[in-house]
């Protein structure tokens, strides 16, 4: 659902002080893109900042401790309207992961596809199975989630940077591990007691490294999807 957005600040006559107000206001997110672009550094994959891996997509990086807080009376009254949608939005979502996964069928030695919580498997001709709990998900997906297995002959960056060259929408998994963004890892050496780590972070290391979204959006067609699983299979043939 979408509920608009929050009020504004003019400082656009100050470049560098804009920059910094908007990252606060975004959860202190390091990237000065506008709203619906996506690599106006021209570095996009290319930066190495904090304790993130080399070429960690800057879109989800980030240098300060930021807010997000937004919603308003009038943002309730779109809310309310949305609502009436949100069956229909979920329906789509649902349909967009489903024809993404049959699309890539057979690339399961490639990458590793997500699954609701208590499914242990997805086939084309049965759906989910289930880890006989008696308990079932029932999704609407943010997203569709892929890791590219350490196996493969590429990373995860390599297929974002085709994807995006191909004019198909791709996200990290947010922050990846939160702890080795800039803005921790900073926090830590100035004030190291401000907060604490407990054991290891090798799952949050996982997806940091190996995992990406592509878009379960509502208004994806057929052909945009039958798009993007042709880039995927041609991206993975090449390599």
């Amino acid at each position: 659902m979408t509920m608009g957005e929050g009020g504004a600040v003019n400082i656009v006559s100050h470049p560098p002080l804009k920059k910094l107000v908007e990252s606060f206001r975004d959860w202190g997110r390091d990237c000065w893109c506008a709203s619906g672009k996506d690599n106006t550094c021209g570095k996009r994959f290319d930066w190495k900042l904090g304790e993130l891996p080399e070429g960690y997509d800057h879109k989800y990086i980030y240098s300060h401790l930021g807010y997000n807080l937004k919603p308003l009376d009038l943002q309730a009254a779109i809310g309310r309207v949305q609502l009436r949608k949100l069956p229909n939005f979920i329906q789509a979502r649902k349909n967009n992961w489903e024809f993404l996964r049959r699309g890539l069928d057979g690339l399961g030695d490639i990458f590793d596809f997500s699954l609701p919580t208590h499914a242990t498997n997805w086939t084309s001709g049965e759906g989910y199975s289930w880890d006989g709990k008696g308990s079932m998900s029932d999704c609407s997906w943010f997203g569709f989630m892929i890791r590219v297995r350490p196996n493969a002959r590429f990373k995860v960056r390599d297929l974002a940077k085709y994807l995006d060259q191909k004019k198909i929408g791709n996200r990290m998994l947010f922050g990846g591990n939160l702890t080795r963004q800039p803005v921790f890892v900073q926090l830590k050496k100035e004030r190291p007691d401000s907060f604490r780590q407990v054991g290891e972070t090798e799952g949050a290391d996982e997806i940091m490294n190996q995992g990406l979204f592509l878009g379960t959006y509502p208004g994806l067609t057929k052909q945009m999807l039958e798009y993007e699983i042709r880039a995927i299979r041609d991206f993975t043939l090449q390599r």
